[in-house]
């Protein structure tokens, strides 16, 4: 954002393009590295659900190969500053000093009493909030909610929004927040108003496909969307082959995720 100062304007429109693109790459090395741990320990190739603990069965419903974690990053306001540096009033229009003495000046850069901190810094995080996509329509994610009601864990399995139901001709997607991005941000919350406007689609070799039916669950910020999709199209199975793929996407007021799956005809519900 621009500001009163000797910096040439190129450096200054630079700066939060180059603060975006730090952000975006910080999380997305956070999120190979969850990948990875995921694939890790596949102990459900090997352990028996019986023997599964409360913590793998959860790690199954949360960083698995049937889930994904999707972030979205939120747009940063243009009255808001990108970064800080002390400058009091001293490069702010008189005429935007409000009554309090604080300057109100569009694009304007404040900055942080910390004079250890520096420009070229590490960036503060933009807000940003993780969307946890779940293929239901696998066998050791129905085996994981059900390891969790045999350990007495019934609400560790609610909290983690299980599909109401799996009918035998639907492929079930649930989507849930992870992680509270900011305040109010609750995507698949059904309010006094209606339900949340979602725009859903599912898109394998043979051809994209709508959800049948869209059900929700939980409240508030814990609530969860559930997607119903059709097992095939033009009388075809959507998911025929050997370790086929399915890509998900999905767009709702103000944000949008994509994700993609690989199909382990094994594991297929």
């Amino acid at each position: 954002m621009p500001t009163r100062s000797s910096a040439p304007a190129h450096i200054r429109c630079a700066a939060p393009l180059k603060t975006a693109v730090q952000v975006m790459v910080a999380v997305g090395i956070s999120l190979l590295v969850l990948a990875a741990v995921a694939r890790g320990d596949d102990f459900w190739r090997h352990k028996p659900p019986a023997q599964w603990t409360r913590s793998e069965a959860l790690k199954l419903l949360q960083r698995s190969p049937w889930v994904k974690l999707e972030v979205v990053v939120f747009a940063q306001k243009e009255v808001e500053a990108a970064f800080s540096v002390p400058t009091g009033t001293r490069h702010c229009d008189p005429d935007a000093i409000d009554q309090n003495g604080n300057c109100t000046q569009k694009g304007r850069i404040e900055a942080p009493v910390d004079s250890s901190r520096q420009m070229d810094a590490a960036p503060v995080i933009k807000p940003w909030a993780g969307i946890l996509v779940r293929w239901e329509s696998a066998v050791p994610v129905a085996q994981a909610f059900a390891r969790l009601e045999e350990l007495g864990e019934g609400p560790a399995a609610a909290f983690q929004a299980p599909a109401p139901r799996l009918p035998e001709d639907r492929y079930v997607i649930t989507v849930k927040l992870e992680q509270v991005g900011r305040k109010g941000f609750e995507p698949f919350a059904v309010t006094p108003a209606g339900k949340p406007p979602l725009l859903a689609s599912l898109r394998t070799r043979r051809g994209t496909v709508s959800p049948l039916e869209i059900e929700f669950t939980g409240v508030g910020a814990n609530s969860a969307a559930h997607f119903f999709f059709p097992r095939t199209l033009n009388g075809a199975p959507l998911v025929a082959t050997a370790h086929d793929s399915v890509e998900f996407t999905l767009v709702g007021v103000g944000f949008a995720v994509h994700s993609k799956f690989a199909i382990d005809p094994e594991f297929l519900r």
